[in-house]
């Protein structure tokens, strides 16, 4: 049976409530770094307590740790997981020797029957763990890869290919190497231990991110007395009802579930940054030095615009805020992520960062013509663009988490200081805005060569249109999109809302250790 067949069939059956070979843990924290730390350091301690001589592997992109063991040692190293007492499972991988690709499609086995795995040349190890709602699943996707490497002469050889070398001295010394050089959803500042390795695998690569990444949010609370008083002392004739209406501020705890989905899923974020009209979400507890959140009057270069309610006029000041490292995420509350990214996804090794283009096209004509502010934004950055460059502007950008340096970012607003000033002050959106965060700062860094184009598989969700609910059973179901925007075009009901925080809750159901009970 194909592996990818038979770990579905063991998620349905755990859904199910089934039980072995897919019973599962169930952890309070479960999570895909929670899953990989656990199954890492078990395969780690079984094969320390039983003496078999093991090192850790730098392993690519999208595979979880891979400990290396001397063909010599296999059946020490299987039988010795086999009698760890936890529920593992095993599995054949399809690779062939100096990676190349074998015929043969693994099969999971339960290591109560290694001797079937004698002639493999990597196995996956897997525990499987649960949420205590039963709606995350976290199996061998998240596992540990078990490398089998065989000696030449003096040497072992590895199996595959992996980040750094395919030879090391087969009696050569052990070090210890951080976390970080062996979990791709680790970074430095998360790390939590050390593990032994060789020391070709310690040594700093050319593409390792080893900066700190963090992460800002725009938030607002639409329901606040308080605040909605503000805005509508503010509100004047001749506004877009685009850029007035109250689904621009609705807030229905999107925030919660997002920060969920991004230290679910990107828990190498080094710091999370959210910026507000002097509110605070009630459940947030900002005691930890993980989150912090700051006030508009702390990073408006000229405080008197304020108060400012649109979106626009706060995302030129986000890299005003004291303390931001130069490279960052920018999300609204109503991006998730899906699974599980590397910071590789945003940022290359150099710091350069990545921009994911829409297919959606910014249409051509006159900002002042135009109903909708965010075109009429599009249409400025593009006259822009073309002054600068000589090259027009015609695609959005994708509602992802935007990668952004600080740096650029004070360089575009020199550099466009009357635009950048004219936005700030508009209270509300207006035709003569400018988009930095979502779409100018990429163009501009692209065009001058410090930007790129990146991958993302992403999918958009209209929560008023009335194939939601199907589209969002499915997502719920096979958990395949990196990212997805879940966004409102017209008022939604307290059926839609409801259906909303079911499928959050489903899809993220570990919560932040800043959450309030």
């Amino acid at each position: 049976m194909p592996v990818g067949t038979l770990y579905r069939r063991l998620r349905t059956r755990l859904l199910a409530g089934g039980t072995t070979p897919g019973t599962a843990l169930i952890r309070k924290d479960a999570s895909p770094l929670q899953a990989q730390r656990e199954t890492f350091g078990l395969v780690c301690s079984a094969l320390a307590s039983a003496g078999v001589p093991y090192f850790c592997v730098r392993p690519p992109r999208g595979r979880p740790p891979a400990v290396a063991v001397a063909t010599t040692h296999r059946s020490e190293a299987l039988s010795a997981l086999a009698q760890c007492g936890q529920p593992f499972l095993a599995g054949r991988q399809p690779y062939g020797r100096r990676g190349e690709r074998s015929t043969e499609v693994g099969e999971m086995l339960p290591l109560r029957r290694a001797g079937t795995l004698e002639n493999a040349r990597v196995v996956r190890v897997a525990l499987y763990f649960t949420s205590p709602s039963h709606t995350l699943t976290l199996g061998a996707e998240h596992g540990c890869d078990l490398e089998f490497w065989a000696p030449e002469g003096d040497m072992l050889v590895a199996p595959r290919p992996n980040r750094s070398c395919d030879i090391v001295p087969a009696h050569g010394e052990t070090v210890q190497g951080g976390e970080e050089l062996f979990n791709n959803l680790v970074s430095p500042s998360r790390s939590i231990g050390g593990y032994p390795t060789r020391p070709e695998f310690t040594r700093r690569l050319i593409d390792d991110i080893d900066f700190p990444i963090d992460a800002v949010y725009t938030w607002v609370d639409g329901s606040d007395p308080a605040w909605r008083a503000r805005r509508d002392l503010a509100l004047t004739g001749g506004l877009s009802e685009l850029a007035t209406t109250d689904a621009r501020f609705v807030s229905r705890d999107e925030l919660r579930y997002s920060l969920r989905s991004l230290l679910t899923y990107a828990p190498w974020v080094n710091r999370v940054w959210v910026v507000t009209d002097g509110q605070r979400p009630p459940w947030l507890d900002t005691s930890d030095p993980l989150v912090s959140v700051v006030d508009h009057k702390e990073i408006f270069g000229d405080p008197s615009v304020l108060p400012v309610f649109n979106s626009h006029a706060i995302e030129t000041q986000l890299h005003h805020i004291d303390g931001l490292s130069e490279q960052f995420l920018y999300l609204n509350d109503d991006f998730f992520l899906g699974r599980p990214l590397p910071a590789h996804t945003f940022f290359e090794g150099n710091g350069m960062p990545h921009f994911f283009p829409s297919i959606v096209h910014v249409p051509f004509g006159s900002p002042a013509d135009e109903e909708s502010p965010v075109h009429a934004a599009g249409m400025n950055n593009r006259r822009i663009l073309e002054a600068l460059a000589g090259r027009t502007l015609t695609q959005k950008m994708k509602h992802v988490p935007y990668a952004l340096r600080r740096s650029l970012l004070y360089e575009v607003e020199e550099r466009f200081a009357e635009d950048f000033a004219a936005t700030a002050r508009g209270a509300f959106r207006e035709s003569s805005d400018i988009s930095v965060v979502s779409s100018l700062v990429h163009y501009y860094a692209y065009l001058t060569g410090r930007a790129a184009p990146g991958m993302i598989d992403y999918t958009y969700v209209d929560l008023a249109l009335e194939e939601t609910p199907a589209k969002l059973r499915r997502m719920l179901a096979k958990r395949k999109h990196d990212a997805f925007c879940l966004n409102d075009t017209a008022p939604t009901t307290e059926e839609q809302d409801a259906l909303l925080m079911r499928f959050l809750e489903a899809y993220y159901p570990t919560p932040n250790a800043f959450e309030l009970s």
